[in-house]
């Protein structure tokens, strides 16, 4: 059986795997700080804008204006005709988190409410939208906020098993710390996705800087080596080496 493929937006990368996300999968792009996750998820978006499809960006960390702000002095695309046709919206999801540390059977309870009221707003909102494409930028604050191995591994896995129940094609994203090869703050929800896709960024670098890897793609031949990128203003373009 062949699956559906949706177009990435990366220039030059869908051909290495196999024509692009597999429909309905859930695709987890980590990497540190300025490796260009935001780039990628916008890149995602704006590929299905242009074929008639919806996409959603939730921001689970920073203000809407702040992330369409980014976008556009990167890019010279006209996302808010995208956003007046009803293709794409942004949305901030802050769940509310208690300022004081919670201890003893409280910590179960408080989890439990936390990743409620945040699906429950991602649900209500693909829904609403109608969107076929979702961005969730990003898990790192499930991740930290969630200290029990065991109760952020169960998050986490109802959190993507709701989406795959949305029936999307969903990009998350998440940072991992500085200097180490780990591929997300837990270490958890990479093996609960159907991809990772895994951004570098090499700031001694004499001329590419950026790197993109694909570390896993379920039902998919993908390529193994690491791809140089750059972002420039028509989009984000994978570097062909040429020997």
């Amino acid at each position: 059986m062949i699956s559906e493929r949706v177009k990435t937006g990366i220039i030059g990368f869908d051909d290495k795997i196999q024509g692009g996300f597999i429909r309905g999968s859930i695709n987890f792009v980590t990497g540190t700080t300025g490796t260009g996750k935001t780039a990628f998820c916008a890149s995602f978006l704006y590929a299905g804008a242009t074929a008639g499809e919806k996409g959603l960006y939730i921001t689970t960390e920073e203000r809407e204006v702040d992330i369409k702000d980014d976008i556009k002095a990167m890019f010279s695309w006209n996302f808010d005709e995208f956003e007046r046709h009803g293709l794409m919206e942004f949305m901030s999801i802050k769940p509310d988190i208690p300022a004081k540390m919670i201890t003893g059977e409280d910590v179960s309870k408080v989890i439990k409410l936390y990743m409620y009221e945040l699906m429950s707003k991602i649900e209500k909102e693909v829904k609403r939208f109608r969107a076929k494409r979702l961005v969730v930028d990003s898990v790192s604050l499930v991740e930290l906020f969630i200290k029990d191995e065991y109760l952020r591994k169960i998050a986490l896995m109802q959190l993507i098993d709701r989406l795959k129940e949305l029936e999307i094609t969903a990009v998350l994203t998440g940072a991992v710390p500085e200097g180490q090869e780990a591929l997300s703050t837990s270490g958890i929800i990479e093996f609960l996705t159907d991809s990772v896709v895994k951004l570098d960024f090499v700031p001694v670098a004499e001329e590419f800087k950026r790197t993109l890897t694909v570390r896993k793609m379920r039902r998919t031949d993908h390529s193994i080596l690491i791809h140089p990128f750059e972002i420039t203003k028509e989009g984000v373009k994978i570097i062909e080496i040429r020997e």
